[in-house]
């Protein structure tokens, strides 16, 4: 049996299948609240509504469990955060899989985790992963970059509000994404090969700028402007919404970090490693999506 942690997300809805073709049995742990349960599932599937802010039912969700892949995330959670989820959250999981004999931990990260990282995300993560790697068990952490079906889906969304597609900062920084498809693929191999044991890997899909996101965008819907968020606009946001919008001062915080051009990396060695799983990028996910504008 393998444990999804946050199995009702956009990773986990891509991960669970592919476990389940893979003859996987798979338990999935969420809230239940912030994405519902699916009203039906299929053979294979259990569903298990716990809180990662509570110790009984992490024991409870790890029962039986052979390997666990940690893929939920606060982030983008408007009733809590990353130091909920993504550090203590992760950490009482971790812990709880320790103790109930689970073998291996899959903790799905970030790049640019790290004790010091710039923004609360980057150090919430770094303390998960710290966790599985002193925990005992086998583990492997998968650094991604930013999901690039998310930031399509959030730039699409203000489009068809105000006809403006926001680009944060100068546009002009390169951003590393990941695409869900492709992070998919890599949580399954670390379950199947030995080669991702007690690993960190470095997985991205594609670079990209704000300014080549909204064009596709754009292009997409044929007609629309571009609406340009400046860099001390963000830096601003990022410490002023904090007291009535924690999520608002986060995006804006990812922003500042990803002007910086600290938010693209080199994802060809881990790619060199894996090289039977294919590159989704962002022109297979337009075509994927059937939006208009996507070439057929």
């Amino acid at each position: 049996m393998i444990l999804v942690v946050g199995g009702t997300g956009r990773l986990g809805r891509a991960a669970v299948p592919l476990l389940v073709q893979s003859g996987h049995r798979v338990r999935i742990m969420a809230r239940g609240s912030s994405q519902p349960f699916a009203t039906a599932v299929g053979a294979g599937v259990e569903l298990f509504r716990g809180d990662l802010g509570s110790e009984s039912d992490c024991r409870r969700a790890v029962e039986g469990c052979t390997a666990v892949v940690f893929a939920a995330s606060g982030f983008g959670l408007k009733d809590s955060g990353p130091r909920e989820v993504d550090r203590d959250g992760a950490i009482r999981l971790v812990r709880a899989a320790a103790a109930g004999g689970v073998q291996h931990l899959i903790m799905m990260s970030m790049h640019g985790a790290a004790p010091d990282g710039p923004i609360d995300y980057l150090r919430c993560k770094a303390a998960a992963e710290e966790a599985v790697r002193s925990s005992g068990m086998d583990w492997t952490v998968i650094r991604m970059g930013a999901l690039l079906e998310q930031r399509l889906e959030d730039l699409t969304a203000a489009f068809g509000a105000k006809g403006k597609v926001p680009v944060f900062g100068s546009g002009s920084a390169p951003v590393t994404f990941t695409s869900v498809q492709d992070a998919a693929a890599v949580v399954l191999r670390a379950v199947r090969d030995p080669a991702l044991r007690n690993r960190i890997i470095e997985w991205g899909s594609q670079t990209l700028t704000g300014n080549q996101l909204a064009e596709a965008v754009l292009a997409r819907a044929g007609h629309g402007s571009v609406q340009r968020i400046p860099p001390a606009a963000l830096r601003l946001l990022s410490v002023a919404a904090r007291p009535f919008s924690p999520f608002l001062a986060r995006v804006a915080g990812a922003g500042v970090w990803q002007e910086s051009g600290a938010g693209a990396f080199d994802f060809g060695p881990g790619r060199a490693d894996f090289p039977d799983i294919p590159i989704t990028g962002l022109q297979q996910v337009l075509e994927a999506s059937g939006a208009p504008g996507s070439p057929v």
